[in-house]
Protein backbone atom coordinates (compact mmCIF):
# COMPACT_ATOMS: atom_id res chain seq x y z
CA UNK A 1 0.00 0.00 0.00
CA UNK A 2 1.27 3.82 -0.90
CA UNK A 3 1.08 6.45 1.85
CA UNK A 4 -0.74 9.81 1.08
CA UNK A 5 1.51 12.51 1.71
CA UNK A 6 0.17 15.70 2.92
CA UNK A 7 2.30 17.68 0.32
CA UNK A 8 0.05 15.44 -2.33
CA UNK A 9 -2.93 17.12 -1.44
CA UNK A 10 -2.69 20.66 0.46
CA UNK A 11 0.17 21.35 -3.14
CA UNK A 12 -2.58 20.46 -5.65
CA UNK A 13 -2.32 24.14 -6.29
CA UNK A 14 0.85 25.32 -4.92
CA UNK A 15 1.40 27.73 -7.98
CA UNK A 16 -2.26 29.51 -7.06
CA UNK A 17 -1.27 29.56 -3.74
CA UNK A 18 2.11 31.64 -4.66
CA UNK A 19 0.35 33.15 -6.99
CA UNK A 20 -3.07 33.56 -5.45
CA UNK A 21 -3.46 37.24 -4.51
CA UNK A 22 -3.14 38.36 -8.03
CA UNK A 23 -6.34 36.81 -8.93
CA UNK A 24 -8.02 38.09 -5.92
CA UNK A 25 -10.25 40.92 -5.55
CA UNK A 26 -10.58 41.65 -1.66
CA UNK A 27 -11.71 45.07 -0.46
CA UNK A 28 -11.59 46.62 2.79
CA UNK A 29 -14.80 47.98 4.54
CA UNK A 30 -14.88 51.53 3.05
CA UNK A 31 -17.64 53.76 2.00
CA UNK A 32 -19.00 52.88 -1.45
CA UNK A 33 -16.38 53.98 -4.66
CA UNK A 34 -16.22 52.84 -7.53
CA UNK A 35 -15.54 49.13 -7.56
CA UNK A 36 -11.58 48.02 -8.62
CA UNK A 37 -10.25 44.73 -9.43
CA UNK A 38 -6.79 43.31 -9.13
CA UNK A 39 -4.65 43.28 -11.95
CA UNK A 40 -1.65 42.70 -11.17
CA UNK A 41 0.72 41.12 -8.68
CA UNK A 42 4.57 41.70 -7.61
CA UNK A 43 6.71 40.13 -4.33
CA UNK A 44 8.47 37.24 -3.38
CA UNK A 45 7.53 33.75 -1.59
CA UNK A 46 10.42 31.99 0.40
CA UNK A 47 10.21 28.21 -0.17
CA UNK A 48 10.94 27.52 3.43
CA UNK A 49 9.32 23.95 3.44
CA UNK A 50 10.77 20.59 1.66
CA UNK A 51 7.05 20.45 0.78
CA UNK A 52 6.76 23.28 -1.31
CA UNK A 53 10.18 22.89 -3.02
CA UNK A 54 8.95 19.14 -3.84
CA UNK A 55 5.80 20.99 -5.51
CA UNK A 56 7.92 22.95 -7.88
CA UNK A 57 9.54 19.78 -9.03
CA UNK A 58 12.79 20.94 -7.15
CA UNK A 59 13.42 17.82 -5.01
CA UNK A 60 16.84 18.00 -5.60
CA UNK A 61 17.49 21.53 -3.63
CA UNK A 62 17.70 22.28 -0.20
CA UNK A 63 14.29 24.45 0.85
CA UNK A 64 14.51 28.06 1.47
CA UNK A 65 14.74 29.21 -2.34
CA UNK A 66 12.84 32.59 -3.53
CA UNK A 67 10.36 33.19 -5.82
CA UNK A 68 9.96 36.74 -7.34
CA UNK A 69 6.74 37.19 -9.11
CA UNK A 70 5.42 39.79 -11.80
CA UNK A 71 2.44 38.66 -13.10
CA UNK A 72 -0.80 39.97 -14.65
CA UNK A 73 -4.49 39.00 -13.88
CA UNK A 74 -7.10 39.09 -16.40
CA UNK A 75 -11.00 37.77 -15.95
CA UNK A 76 -11.60 35.09 -18.63
CA UNK A 77 -15.21 33.72 -20.06
CA UNK A 78 -14.76 30.53 -22.58
CA UNK A 79 -17.82 28.43 -24.30
CA UNK A 80 -19.29 25.24 -23.20
CA UNK A 81 -16.91 22.33 -23.18
CA UNK A 82 -18.00 19.26 -24.85
CA UNK A 83 -19.75 17.82 -21.88
CA UNK A 84 -20.97 21.51 -20.57
CA UNK A 85 -24.38 22.84 -20.73
CA UNK A 86 -23.23 26.44 -19.31
CA UNK A 87 -20.35 28.90 -20.21
CA UNK A 88 -17.13 28.99 -18.24
CA UNK A 89 -15.81 31.39 -16.59
CA UNK A 90 -13.06 32.50 -14.06
CA UNK A 91 -9.37 34.04 -14.01
CA UNK A 92 -6.06 33.93 -15.58
CA UNK A 93 -2.59 34.53 -14.18
CA UNK A 94 0.54 35.03 -16.58
CA UNK A 95 3.71 36.28 -16.18
CA UNK A 96 7.53 35.69 -15.39
CA UNK A 97 8.52 33.65 -12.53
CA UNK A 98 11.68 33.95 -11.45
CA UNK A 99 13.57 31.38 -8.20
CA UNK A 100 16.67 32.21 -6.81
CA UNK A 101 18.80 30.77 -4.20
CA UNK A 102 18.59 26.99 -5.39
CA UNK A 103 20.95 25.07 -3.42
CA UNK A 104 22.53 21.43 -4.55
CA UNK A 105 23.13 18.61 -2.39
CA UNK A 106 27.08 19.65 -3.40
CA UNK A 107 26.34 23.06 -2.00
CA UNK A 108 26.26 24.69 -5.82
CA UNK A 109 24.22 27.65 -6.29
CA UNK A 110 21.58 27.88 -9.14
CA UNK A 111 18.46 30.04 -10.18
CA UNK A 112 15.39 29.19 -12.46
CA UNK A 113 13.81 31.57 -14.85
CA UNK A 114 10.17 30.93 -16.07
CA UNK A 115 6.91 32.08 -17.19
CA UNK A 116 3.83 31.00 -15.63
CA UNK A 117 0.39 30.81 -17.44
CA UNK A 118 -2.15 29.33 -14.68
CA UNK A 119 -6.51 29.43 -15.78
CA UNK A 120 -8.87 28.09 -13.49
CA UNK A 121 -12.08 27.78 -14.89
CA UNK A 122 -15.66 26.94 -13.72
CA UNK A 123 -19.10 26.15 -15.29
CA UNK A 124 -21.63 27.31 -13.16
CA UNK A 125 -25.26 27.43 -14.24
CA UNK A 126 -27.55 30.43 -13.44
CA UNK A 127 -28.83 28.39 -10.58
CA UNK A 128 -25.42 28.91 -8.66
CA UNK A 129 -24.25 25.21 -8.60
CA UNK A 130 -20.92 24.78 -10.15
CA UNK A 131 -20.81 21.25 -11.82
CA UNK A 132 -17.00 21.54 -13.14
CA UNK A 133 -13.92 23.30 -12.34
CA UNK A 134 -10.94 23.24 -14.49
CA UNK A 135 -6.87 24.26 -13.45
CA UNK A 136 -4.48 24.52 -16.43
CA UNK A 137 -1.22 25.65 -15.70
CA UNK A 138 1.68 25.69 -18.69
CA UNK A 139 5.27 26.19 -16.39
CA UNK A 140 7.46 27.19 -19.23
CA UNK A 141 10.95 26.87 -17.71
CA UNK A 142 13.40 25.39 -20.15
CA UNK A 143 14.09 21.99 -20.09
CA UNK A 144 11.67 21.71 -16.80
CA UNK A 145 8.96 22.99 -18.56
CA UNK A 146 5.82 21.39 -17.71
CA UNK A 147 1.86 21.00 -18.34
CA UNK A 148 -0.64 19.87 -16.26
CA UNK A 149 -4.70 19.98 -16.53
CA UNK A 150 -7.03 19.12 -13.24
CA UNK A 151 -10.52 18.71 -13.92
CA UNK A 152 -13.23 18.12 -11.11
CA UNK A 153 -16.43 16.84 -11.60
CA UNK A 154 -18.83 17.63 -9.02
CA UNK A 155 -21.59 15.26 -8.04
CA UNK A 156 -23.91 16.45 -6.52
CA UNK A 157 -22.93 20.36 -7.67
CA UNK A 158 -20.67 22.41 -5.76
CA UNK A 159 -23.44 25.63 -4.34
CA UNK A 160 -21.71 29.14 -5.02
CA UNK A 161 -24.20 31.56 -4.93
CA UNK A 162 -23.49 35.16 -6.97
CA UNK A 163 -20.47 36.63 -6.49
CA UNK A 164 -19.80 36.80 -2.87
CA UNK A 165 -16.82 35.18 -1.84
CA UNK A 166 -16.13 36.32 1.70
CA UNK A 167 -16.08 34.05 4.74
CA UNK A 168 -16.15 33.48 8.52
CA UNK A 169 -12.02 32.57 8.62
CA UNK A 170 -10.84 36.12 8.39
CA UNK A 171 -10.49 38.72 10.99
CA UNK A 172 -11.26 42.41 10.95
CA UNK A 173 -8.75 43.81 13.22
CA UNK A 174 -6.98 47.59 13.26
CA UNK A 175 -3.86 46.03 11.61
CA UNK A 176 -6.09 44.20 8.77
CA UNK A 177 -7.74 41.09 7.88
CA UNK A 178 -6.41 38.07 9.42
CA UNK A 179 -7.38 34.26 9.41
CA UNK A 180 -8.64 32.75 11.98
CA UNK A 181 -7.90 29.60 11.70
CA UNK A 182 -4.66 27.51 8.56
CA UNK A 183 -1.89 29.86 7.87
CA UNK A 184 -0.86 32.74 9.19
CA UNK A 185 -2.77 34.87 6.54
CA UNK A 186 -2.68 38.97 6.76
CA UNK A 187 -3.76 41.45 3.76
CA UNK A 188 -3.31 45.05 4.83
CA UNK A 189 -4.62 47.91 2.49
CA UNK A 190 -2.10 50.49 1.42
CA UNK A 191 -2.79 54.63 0.56
CA UNK A 192 -2.41 53.69 -2.85
CA UNK A 193 -5.39 51.38 -2.91
CA UNK A 194 -3.31 48.26 -3.50
CA UNK A 195 -3.35 44.94 -1.19
CA UNK A 196 -0.79 43.71 0.67
CA UNK A 197 -0.96 40.20 1.34
CA UNK A 198 1.27 38.80 4.18
CA UNK A 199 1.23 34.95 4.87
CA UNK A 200 2.73 31.51 5.64
CA UNK A 201 2.74 28.31 3.03
CA UNK A 202 0.20 25.90 4.47
CA UNK A 203 2.45 23.25 6.53
CA UNK A 204 5.47 26.43 7.66
CA UNK A 205 4.10 25.95 11.41
CA UNK A 206 7.06 28.36 13.11
CA UNK A 207 5.98 30.87 10.46
CA UNK A 208 3.65 33.80 11.47
CA UNK A 209 2.10 36.95 9.47
CA UNK A 210 4.59 39.15 11.21
CA UNK A 211 7.65 37.63 9.63
CA UNK A 212 5.93 35.63 6.69
CA UNK A 213 7.04 33.36 4.05
CA UNK A 214 4.90 35.45 1.36
CA UNK A 215 5.17 39.14 0.61
CA UNK A 216 3.09 40.13 -2.24
CA UNK A 217 1.57 43.34 -3.57
CA UNK A 218 -1.97 43.12 -5.09
CA UNK A 219 -1.91 46.25 -7.58
CA UNK A 220 -5.46 47.30 -8.31
CA UNK A 221 -7.56 49.26 -11.25
CA UNK A 222 -10.58 49.86 -12.86
CA UNK A 223 -12.41 46.66 -14.24
CA UNK A 224 -11.87 45.10 -17.76
CA UNK A 225 -13.53 42.94 -19.77
CA UNK A 226 -12.91 39.41 -19.96
CA UNK A 227 -11.10 37.83 -22.58
CA UNK A 228 -12.09 34.73 -24.09
CA UNK A 229 -10.01 31.72 -23.96
CA UNK A 230 -10.88 28.36 -25.52
CA UNK A 231 -12.92 25.57 -23.79
CA UNK A 232 -10.22 22.87 -21.82
CA UNK A 233 -9.74 19.87 -23.79
CA UNK A 234 -12.43 16.93 -23.23
CA UNK A 235 -11.93 14.36 -21.22
CA UNK A 236 -12.92 10.44 -22.37
CA UNK A 237 -12.90 7.19 -21.76
CA UNK A 238 -9.88 4.91 -23.17
CA UNK A 239 -8.44 1.39 -23.16
CA UNK A 240 -5.78 0.54 -21.15
CA UNK A 241 -3.37 -2.53 -20.64
CA UNK A 242 -1.75 -3.72 -16.94
CA UNK A 243 1.58 -2.07 -16.76
CA UNK A 244 3.99 0.01 -14.70
CA UNK A 245 4.66 3.68 -15.56
CA UNK A 246 8.04 4.68 -16.55
CA UNK A 247 9.21 6.15 -13.53
CA UNK A 248 7.16 5.41 -10.58
CA UNK A 249 4.27 8.20 -11.14
CA UNK A 250 4.05 11.70 -10.85
CA UNK A 251 3.03 14.26 -8.59
CA UNK A 252 -0.42 13.15 -8.79
CA UNK A 253 0.57 9.89 -7.24
CA UNK A 254 0.24 11.92 -3.75
CA UNK A 255 -2.99 12.75 -4.25
CA UNK A 256 -4.62 10.18 -2.34
CA UNK A 257 -4.12 6.69 -0.45
CA UNK A 258 -4.52 3.31 -2.31
CA UNK A 259 -4.69 -0.24 -1.71
CA UNK A 260 -4.48 -3.35 -3.83
CA UNK A 261 -4.76 -3.56 -7.74
CA UNK A 262 -7.80 -4.48 -9.44
CA UNK A 263 -8.84 -5.80 -12.72
CA UNK A 264 -9.44 -2.80 -15.27
CA UNK A 265 -9.18 -1.95 -18.79
CA UNK A 266 -10.24 1.13 -19.59
CA UNK A 267 -9.43 4.48 -17.62
CA UNK A 268 -10.22 8.20 -18.42
CA UNK A 269 -8.09 10.57 -20.50
CA UNK A 270 -7.46 13.79 -22.75
CA UNK A 271 -6.22 11.88 -25.50
CA UNK A 272 -8.67 9.72 -27.17
CA UNK A 273 -8.20 7.15 -28.98
CA UNK A 274 -4.83 6.31 -27.19
CA UNK A 275 -4.00 3.15 -25.47
CA UNK A 276 -2.15 4.06 -22.15
CA UNK A 277 -0.48 1.60 -19.79
CA UNK A 278 -1.36 1.34 -15.90
CA UNK A 279 -3.09 0.80 -13.04
CA UNK A 280 -6.32 0.85 -11.38
CA UNK A 281 -6.37 0.30 -7.84
CA UNK A 282 -8.74 0.39 -4.83
CA UNK A 283 -9.19 3.83 -2.95
CA UNK A 284 -8.69 3.80 0.60
CA UNK A 285 -8.70 7.58 1.74
CA UNK A 286 -9.69 10.30 -1.18
CA UNK A 287 -8.13 13.32 -1.86
CA UNK A 288 -8.37 15.51 1.35
CA UNK A 289 -10.08 19.75 0.97
CA UNK A 290 -7.92 22.38 0.43
CA UNK A 291 -8.82 24.19 3.59
CA UNK A 292 -5.45 25.34 4.52
CA UNK A 293 -4.64 26.82 1.35
CA UNK A 294 -8.06 28.38 1.05
CA UNK A 295 -7.09 30.56 3.70
CA UNK A 296 -5.06 32.59 1.00
CA UNK A 297 -8.07 32.57 -1.60
CA UNK A 298 -10.46 33.94 0.83
CA UNK A 299 -8.28 36.46 2.21
CA UNK A 300 -7.88 38.29 -0.90
CA UNK A 301 -11.64 37.00 -2.08
CA UNK A 302 -11.06 34.49 -4.98
CA UNK A 303 -12.82 31.76 -5.21
CA UNK A 304 -10.96 28.71 -4.49
CA UNK A 305 -10.78 25.59 -6.20
CA UNK A 306 -13.06 22.65 -4.41
CA UNK A 307 -10.80 19.68 -3.80
CA UNK A 308 -13.13 16.85 -2.44
CA UNK A 309 -14.49 14.68 -4.64
CA UNK A 310 -15.67 10.70 -3.44
CA UNK A 311 -14.56 7.55 -5.85
CA UNK A 312 -13.44 3.97 -5.51
CA UNK A 313 -10.58 3.52 -8.03
CA UNK A 314 -7.47 5.15 -8.60
CA UNK A 315 -5.86 4.91 -12.25
CA UNK A 316 -2.84 5.97 -13.43
CA UNK A 317 -1.76 5.36 -16.99
CA UNK A 318 0.61 6.78 -19.62
CA UNK A 319 1.36 6.47 -23.43
CA UNK A 320 4.61 8.16 -23.45
CA UNK A 321 3.46 11.81 -24.08
CA UNK A 322 0.94 12.34 -21.33
CA UNK A 323 0.23 10.66 -18.06
CA UNK A 324 -3.51 10.62 -16.81
CA UNK A 325 -4.47 9.88 -13.49
CA UNK A 326 -8.65 9.61 -12.76
CA UNK A 327 -10.93 9.01 -9.77
CA UNK A 328 -14.05 7.39 -10.82
CA UNK A 329 -16.91 6.38 -8.74
CA UNK A 330 -18.97 2.91 -8.23
CA UNK A 331 -20.31 3.63 -11.50
CA UNK A 332 -16.78 4.03 -13.58
CA UNK A 333 -17.38 7.92 -13.82
CA UNK A 334 -14.79 10.60 -13.81
CA UNK A 335 -14.80 12.46 -10.94
CA UNK A 336 -11.25 13.64 -10.49
CA UNK A 337 -9.17 13.78 -13.50
CA UNK A 338 -5.13 14.91 -13.65
CA UNK A 339 -3.55 14.87 -17.06
CA UNK A 340 0.18 15.76 -16.83
CA UNK A 341 3.24 15.99 -19.40
CA UNK A 342 6.01 15.45 -17.40
CA UNK A 343 8.66 18.11 -16.71
CA UNK A 344 12.14 16.78 -17.86
CA UNK A 345 15.34 17.43 -15.34
CA UNK A 346 18.02 20.13 -16.00
CA UNK A 347 21.48 20.08 -14.36
CA UNK A 348 22.45 23.09 -11.68
CA UNK A 349 24.42 25.76 -13.44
Amino acid sequence: MREATFAGAEWLCVLIVIMASVSLGWTPEQEPTVESEVVALEGTVTLATRDAMDALGLQEFQPGAVASVDLTRDEVAAPPCGECEHPLSGIMVQGPVVLTGLVDEAGRLGRIEANLHLTHLMERGPDGFVHREWLLLDWDAGDRSSTVEVLLVHDPPRWLPGDDRSDATLLTTDEGQISRSGPDVLVQSSESGDDVLLACLPDHFLCRATSPDAILTARRDAPRAALTVEAPPSWAQVSMVPGNLSDGGGWAQSLIEVGEEVPNNSTWCVTPGSELAGKTREVITPPSSLAPLATWFIALGETHLLLAPEGVHWTEAEDGDVRCAALTDASGALRLGVAEHPASTVSTG
